[in-house]
């Protein structure tokens, strides 16, 4: 790689353009506007102060934007990564980080950002596109459902209950209802109905979560609802965050271990979607080893600056790009004005209230429940259906990081269930035509069998492949088998293993098998494990341009081997999912 590709930030500048910048800059004070709720709501939510959600705005988003693959990706706080810690902060088995949960943050930003990193560095960015949309999309919904279950308790204006699970909370919030402060329930109800209806009015650089706590704060302290028992953030510090070095605790490590690598797959999941995403739209080409590269880099430096880590957020990436933003200096101008701001204006985020946040994290967790997706989903295969609902219950009566790992296995498993059990269907050839047969009655005594073999032949097919074949192979009126290999690919150990078993099995009654049309691939494997001379090198042969020549071939050695010079009777079998539309010439 080259430097450029290493610090893909310097590429940009080489190519940058003097009228690109007032587009940047006003890009970056707009993302900034919608980071300040956004980073305070997610702070909050995570079970950490606030400050730590607006720098993670400033270090996550400067040093991934940087770094980063995407023009346009901007990373920082989001909500999944908020809830993920909010859980671990709740169900940790040590009792400093429930009670001091900040200790914790910039050593499980450390991990989280190294495992991202190094996910880049041995490029396996790659393999996050085996992760099933299912699971995604139904860890999603468990992470929105949690986030507005979480915000129960400060809408009604009643101080959180400490419980160890979300449902065990919600229950306990809900005996506390005659408790309920309704300033408190208004502001939140009121903030709901302006963040959902205020972006049909306001303009678009304007975000609706920062007029709903600028107004609220506003009403706060005009009718002085403090007084009344409004809760309110509190005060934010007004000066850069100071350098502090993670303490490496191993039993905080222990704890904490399975959470990062749950967080950290979950961040490049999210970032890399969003960044593929958007460069749909701007034709971009999005390196998915340097986004996790990127992201990675923006963790570690946040776990030096008092900050949350984070993923790339699609609300502030979007928002980015429809705004006009033309490179990634965009993201590094949006930390910067929030700088600027904290240092004008931080002393009046004392006057938010906890209520009108909550609002605005309910509307967030509802947003989260991506209705078109999970129809596709359910309509799509069975499969996808029961991960989706695995993914979701275990995320709502578990935990997010357990949903994941949940989600990722029982997508794997079944998909594996999938494609290691194949299907046969018998074809009886007589004269020109082929038709398919189901009963042993309707068969017309032929003594050659050809098995038309299509498909990954892995270690999960090949074992119930070599049992079905030896199924079939009972008849012993079949003296020849035929393994039909054209469009076989990806023979492994196991699978070689199986043909040997099969070899062994028909020469135990003097029966030939032969091999027809393997690929070079194929025939690599065979040759490089002795399986080839075990058969026979005048038993394989080898695939042809001609599509039948090599099987014609093999039905020649057919005859020579049961000293017969009329063309026999030919037996047919197919994979059942390519039907009977897949027919070959008589004979072949």
């Amino acid at each position: 790689m080259t430097w450029t590709q290493w610090l893909p930030f310097i590429e940009t500048a080489r190519g940058y353009k003097r009228d690109w910048l007032p587009a940047d800059v006003s890009a970056g004070l707009t993302l900034a506007l919608l980071s300040l709720p956004q980073a305070i709501a997610y702070a909050i939510m995570a079970g950490l102060p606030p400050i730590y959600g607006l720098y993670s705005c400033v270090v996550v988003a400067i040093v991934g934007s940087l770094m980063g693959s995407s023009e346009h990706l901007v990373p920082g706080p989001t909500n999944s990564v908020a809830i993920l810690i909010g859980g671990l902060i709740m169900t940790s088995s040590v009792p400093e980080i429930r009670e001091n949960p900040t200790i914790m943050i910039p050593l499980l930003a450390l991990l989280i950002g190294g495992t991202q990193l190094l996910f880049g560095l041995l490029k396996l960015g790659n393999l996050t596109q085996f992760v099933s949309r299912s699971v995604v999309v139904g860890f999603t919904a468990g992470a929105g459902l949690l986030i507005a279950l979480s915000q129960l308790a400060p809408l009604l204006g009643v101080k959180q209950p400490d419980a160890g699970h979300m449902l065990e909370q919600v229950w306990m919030t809900l005996q506390r209802l005659c408790d309920t402060n309704f300033y408190a329930l208004g502001i939140g109800i009121g903030s709901i109905l302006v963040t959902i209806t205020a972006p049909r009015w306001l303009p678009r650089w304007l975000p609706a979560p920062l007029v709903v706590v600028v107004a609220s704060a506003l009403v706060v302290e005009v009718f002085h609802l403090s007084a009344k028992g409004v809760m309110q953030i509190g005060d934010l510090p007004k000066t850069l965050p100071d350098v502090h070095l993670p303490f490496l605790n191993l039993r905080l490590i222990a704890d904490i271990a399975d959470d990062a690598l749950a967080m950290a797959i979950l961040g490049c999941i999210e970032t890399l979607s969003i960044a593929k995403s958007i460069a749909m739209t701007t034709d971009q080409r999005v390196n998915s080893n340097q986004g996790c590269i990127g992201l990675g880099l923006g963790n570690i430096a946040a776990a030096f600056f008092q900050c949350m880590p984070g993923s790339g957020s699609f609300t502030r990436s979007a928002l980015n790009f429809l705004t006009g933003a033309r490179t990634r200096f965009a993201g590094v101008f949006s930390g910067l004005w929030i700088i600027a701001i904290l240092a004008l204006f931080g002393s009046w985020v004392h006057y938010i209230p906890l209520a009108s946040l909550a609002g605005l994290l309910i509307v967030i967790g509802a947003s989260m429940f991506q209705w078109h997706h999970i129809r596709v989903a359910f309509r799509s295969t069975r499969s996808d259906a029961i991960v989706l609902i695995l993914t979701f219950a275990t995320a709502l009566l578990l935990s997010l990081q357990q949903a994941i790992y949940v989600g990722i296995i029982s997508s794997l498993m079944l998909f594996l269930r999938k494609a290691s059990a194949p299907h046969l269907v018998e074809y009886d050839l007589a004269g020109d035509s082929m038709r398919e047969i189901s009963e042993k009655s309707e068969r017309s005594h032929p003594e050659i069998s050809i098995i038309h073999v299509e498909g990954e032949l892995f270690f999960g097919a090949a074992e119930l492949f070599e049992d079905e074949v030896r199924r079939l192979a009972h008849d012993h009126n079949i003296r020849v088998v035929i393994l039909r290999m054209k469009n076989a690919r990806h023979l492994d150990a196991t699978a070689v293993m199986a043909l040997e078993g099969l070899l062994k099995f028909l020469r135990a009654d003097g029966r030939l098998l032969l091999i027809s049309g393997p690929s070079p691939g194929v025939m690599g494997v065979l040759s490089r494990s002795g399986l080839l001379d075990q058969i026979g090198r005048d038993c394989v042969f080898e695939s042809e341009e001609n599509l039948t020549a090599s099987t014609r071939k093999a039905l020649v050695r057919a005859q020579q081997f049961l000293g017969k010079e009329a063309k026999p009777e030919v037996r047919v079998f197919y994979e059942q999912s390519r039907g009977p539309k897949q027919q070959s010439q008589p004979g072949v």
